[in-house]
Order: structure tokens, then sequence, then C-alpha cells
């Protein structure tokens, strides 16, 4: 019997459309950069499955672009043909942020980064070559290469034209217009299995009921908000959006965060047959420590590399993530040379194997993480650590990869959880989204805008269902969970100015919507940037 392995790499950005426009332009960016790669390097190893969780949100942005129906800033400036003093200071603070070691590959671009850092002043054409230097420098590097286009221009180096900017521009749109299609391609083949998330990405225990976190942390004071109904919503749009988008149901969904507990079980009984969560949240269910020895190695392997069935949604089966093996390649092999870090990872699987006991039974080792976010600080976007890995995996016969419902159509599961523990990946519980006074806040104005409309609706009973349906979509899209991660004292980014607006804007809509003035506490920051 083999040990079977499943990755799940999770696909999300926030949802940065607010009145029409994104705010951030990362979508595209990561679109160029990553979701399209990690598929096509997929294709390219026959014998790896994979699961890939594709948030309705972000593949909703994706497409947005590629029907012209949302635009960004960068996007924005970078077709343009010349560009003020304020613009070109903007240019200046916004476009090396690729990461210095991918600047350092191209000698203009690291010219010009030398430029800003010397305060030389920067005309028109160093400008171009800027603008032109960071959308090529976002593009998979593989595109670079085979891309006719592409690569001519890399070769150029500089003089670039207004033109040229355009084809480069072009080109991303291409790849963004490739994306889904190869997903569903894959899935079809039996190689990929797609699965969701609520819509806009929302920690489905808060939405349920906010004092769920108190089961991790009795001492958190929370704000009350309570409503399933919003839970079940954000559930039944995604299912609706996968469908219509891949033409199946998902069998499987990614709670946000891994944040799972009993009061979402029934949201989820008959919806879908599978979710995931983390090691630490099946610790805590069982009511024991998954202990580890000195070499990080689980001392009960039995415990974790298993699915789980849920005693009250009997139709219903969890996987937990190993935390180690997931983290490594989330934050630590990015610091090791690529053929030894994927390696390692392989020699860490094939000792669990020998560690477990030669009963016949199925295993499963579950690695889950971000399918984007960790590639920025690998040699070449991770291209040559997952090359490795997917090499090395594809000659082996002691370790099969598999789709978790692959996996789970051939193995049922064999143990029980009794109560299923409420708490996240990150530390089994909610404080990375509730607690803090700041967090707290957020979520006082979300619930005061939420009465706001469902008082206008009740009183006055609008006959423009679209309104109302708009109304709606931005308190949906306000319960997501990017808000309230950036809220937490513990997470700090250079746009949290932003991203306060984009939560602010999303509830300013809904007064908006109702044709009432904005209430004087949404005009204010809810948080001074740090």
């Amino acid at each position: 019997m083999p040990l079977y392995l499943a990755f799940l790499w999770h696909m999300h950005q926030p949802y940065y459309i607010l009145s029409g426009r994104a705010s951030l332009p990362w979508v595209r960016l990561h679109a160029i950069k990553n979701y399209l790669h990690m598929a096509e390097l997929l294709r390219d190893y026959p014998r790896i499955h994979a699961t890939f969780n594709l948030v309705p949100c972000l593949l909703e942005q994706i497409i947005a672009y590629l029907d012209g129906s949302i635009s960004d800033r960068h996007l924005d400036l970078s077709r343009e043909g010349q560009w003020s003093p304020q613009e070109g200071r903007y240019l200046l603070a916004n476009f090396f942020n690729v990461g210095e070691e991918r600047i350092r590959v191209y000698p203009r671009y690291y010219e010009l980064w030398q430029l800003r850092k010397k305060g030389h002043p920067f005309s028109d054409h160093d400008l171009r070559d800027l603008v032109a230097w960071f959308n090529l420098a976002w593009i998979d590097s593989r595109w670079l290469e085979k891309d006719e286009v592409l690569r001519s221009l890399v070769e150029k180096g500089r003089g670039f034209t207004a033109a040229e900017v355009e084809a480069i521009l072009t080109k991303q749109m291409e790849m963004m217009e490739r994306i889904i299609p190869l997903y569903r391609e894959l899935e079809e083949g039996g190689q990929v299995e797609l699965t969701t998330s609520p819509y806009y990405h929302p920690i489905l225990p808060l939405l349920v009921d906010s004092r769920s976190a108190g089961e991790a942390s009795p001492e958190l004071q929370v704000p009350p908000f309570s409503h399933p109904e919003d839970a079940a919503e954000q559930i039944r749009r995604a299912l609706e959006f996968h469908r219509l988008t891949f033409g199946q149901e998902p069998a499987g969904l990614w709670p946000p965060e891994g944040a799972v507990g009993e009061e979402v079980l029934p949201l989820l009984a008959g919806k879908i047959k599978w979710v995931a969560s983390d090691e630490e949240v099946l610790a805590k269910s069982l009511g024991t420590a998954i202990e580890r020895d000195e070499e990080r190695r689980v001392i009960d392997p039995q415990l974790l590399y298993q699915p789980y069935l849920l005693e009250n949604a009997p139709s219903l089966a969890i996987v937990f993530r190993d935390l180690y093996l997931s983290d490594q390649i989330g934050f630590v092999y990015e610091n090791w040379p690529p053929k030894s870090a994927a390696e390692d990872l392989v020699a860490r699987l094939h000792h669990i194997k020998e560690s477990l006991p030669e009963d016949g039974r199925p295993y499963l080792v579950s690695i889950i993480l971000d399918g984007e976010n960790p590639w920025s600080k690998y040699e070449d976007n991770g291209d040559p650590f997952l090359r490795h890995l997917y090499s090395l995996l594809s000659q082996e016969e002691e370790i099969q990869t598999v789709t978790v419902s692959d996996y789970l159509a051939q193995h049922q599961p064999q143990e029980k959880i009794g109560h299923l523990f409420t708490g996240s990946w990150i530390d089994h519980n909610l404080e990375t989204w509730i607690g803090e006074p700041v967090q707290n806040r957020a979520w006082e104005y979300l619930s005061r805008t939420r009465e706001a409309l469902l008082s206008w609706q009740r009183d006055y009973a609008p006959a423009d269902i679209e309104t109302m349906g708009r109304a709606w979509q931005e308190i949906y899209a306000a319960e997501g969970s990017d808000w309230f991660w950036w809220y937490c004292s513990r997470n700090e980014s250079p746009e949290e100015a932003i991203l306060d607006k984009i939560f602010r804007g999303h509830l300013a809509n809904v007064f908006t919507l109702m044709g009432v003035p904005l209430p004087d506490w949404l005009k204010e920051p809810i948080q001074q940037p740090h």
C-alpha cells in the first residue's frame, strides 16, 4: 500500500473591486506570475495529481479584467504616454515592487533601481522603461522565454515605446484568458480537482456567531455578530459560481483560513463531500496532542495521516494538513537550494511511510498552503523547486499523489470526530480576525451597516430589487477575512490605508445605495497605518 499524498494549493486575493475599479493590482499581477504558472507546471508532470482551491471572488476579478469592466491604477498609468510629476512619483514608489532579486536579473531595471536610490531625476523615457520592466518582471519567466514578442522586448532592454508597453499589457491579458480554461481542462482530464471557498472568503465560524471565538480564547472580548444566514449565502453563491464557471459542482471546500467548528457543520452537510483544516484543530478536537520528535516528525502518525468523519455531519469528511510540511514549503524551503529542498520533503514523506504501521490501511498526508504567496522568495518563482519535487514524486512507487476526492472515492474514513473544535490554521484560534479593539470596531461598523440595511429593507420595502441585491453584495464583500486580517496588530502592510478604505468603501456603498447620508463614524479611518 503506497503512502497517499494530497497537495491543496489555495488561490486567493481580497476582493479589491470598489465602485467598478480594482483598488490594487495584485489579482492581475499574480495571474500572470502564479495562477497560470502553477497549472502549466503541473501539466508537465501528468503523474502528479493535485487539488486547487479557487476562491470565487478571485475568479470574478480575473473575469472582470478580461471583459474590460475593471482596471487598476497601475494598469491605467502603464497605458499613459507621459506622466505628471505626481504620477511620476507614484511610478517611482510602486513600480519597483517586484523584489530586488527579480530586479537584478534585468540590467536596465537594475540600473533604474540604482538611479532611484541615488535620487536621480527620471525622464519620460526612464519612466516608460520603468513601466515596461515592472510589467515584464511580473510575468512568469517561462513566458518571457517562449513568447516571441516578450522575448524580443526583454532582449531590447531599453528605449521602449508606448506601443511596446501596450504589447506587454496585451500579452498579460492573453495569459489571463488561459487560466480558467486550463484549470477546467486539467480537471476534465482527471489530473486536478477544483474546489471552492465561501464567495468573499469570510471566516465562517465568526459569521455564524462571533462568540465561537471563545472556544479557543475564553478571555477574548468580541462584539456580537451572529448571522448564519450570511454564511449560508456565501456558501450558496460560491457553489453556484463554481458550477457556472467549471461546469460541475465542487466536491470539496476550503473554509477560509482553515476556520471550522461545530457551528458551521449544518451549513456544509449535504452540500459538499469534504472540507479541510489544520492539524492543531484536529488535536483540539480529539483532546490530545500531536507530538513531534526533535526532527519535527509526528510521533503517532496514525492520528494525523487519515481522513475523519464528523459525528454531527455524517456525510461530510474532513482532512487535516500536516502543519510542519506545509510551513516548510510556505516559509522555510525558500532559503534552501531547490534540489535539496525537494529531496528533503520527499525524504520526510518516506520517513512518514516507514513510521506508519503495516496494517494495510491507506494513510493520507495532506499538504495545504497558499498557492501564490510563497514563491516570491524562491528562486525563479518556485519553478526549480516544484519541478524537482514533481519529478522526484513522478518516479516514486511508494508515494502516490492524489486529489482528495479521488482518495475518498476509494478509501472511506474509518474514524469519527465527536466535536469539531472551533479554530483556524493560525494557532488553532480566531484571534487574527477578531478580539483586538481595531478589529472589533470593524465588526461593529459591519454590524451597524447591516442593521441599517435590514431596517431600510423592512420599512421601505423598495421595489428596486437590483439595488437591494447590490447593497447586500457590499455587505458580503465586507465580511471577507482579509480586512480583519490587516486590522490585526501582528500584520502590517504598506497598503493598510488602502485596505481600510476598501472595507469602509463597501460599507459606505450600502448607505449610498439606500440614498441616505453617510454616517460620520464611517468617514474616518478605522485604524491609523503602522
